[in-house]
């Protein structure tokens, strides 16, 4: 059998002190100021990949459908910037509410809007057109230079007359 005093004082033994908890605290923060700065970069990298991809992927839908549907005489699909109801073309030439791939026939009349993207926060693409035009043999109209720009970085591209997108600016 214990002493009784030993029983109490292994009792009181349990639990942090306060000068445990402030250490702890403050070993805490400065992990924290340390890697704040990381995640709000690797936020951006995010941002800045999502952006490019999301553009790449229009650029390759919109050509994709122009070579496989059997567009009409005159047909062909659209890539531009959407409009305030995702259904056609804003007319803009600073593509930053979104991006919108759709049918439409020789007047310009919209046939069907094949898919929609949602803006990015602070990205746009910076397009040397209102719209690019695919036609049925997935030739580009006009062969342009865009650039994603999200923030302050910005990703030049080349759409050559063949509908090919290259990486870096237009030659």
């Amino acid at each position: 059998m214990e002493p009784k005093n030993a029983m109490s004082s292994r009792s009181r033994a349990t639990g942090f002190s306060l000068i445990e908890l402030m250490v702890t605290i403050a070993i805490l923060a400065i992990i924290l100021m340390i890697g704040i700065p990381s995640f709000q970069n690797l936020f951006e990298n995010s941002r800045i990949n999502r952006a490019n991809d999301n553009f790449i992927a229009a650029v390759n839908l919109a050509r994709s459908e122009a070579i496989t549907r059997e567009l009409p005489a005159g047909g062909r699909v659209v890539l531009c910037e959407r409009n305030a109801d995702a259904t056609a073309c804003s007319g803009d030439a600073a593509w930053a509410d979104g991006l919108v791939v759709l049918e439409a026939e020789a007047d310009g009349t919209v046939v069907q809007v094949i898919r929609v993207w949602d803006p990015i926060a602070t990205a746009s693409v910076a397009a040397g057109a209102n719209s690019v035009t695919f036609s049925p043999d997935g030739r580009a109209n006009p062969a342009v230079g865009l650039a994603v720009n999200v923030s302050d970085k910005s990703q030049a591209y080349c759409l050559r007359p063949t509908g090919s997108l290259f990486k870096g600016a237009c030659p």
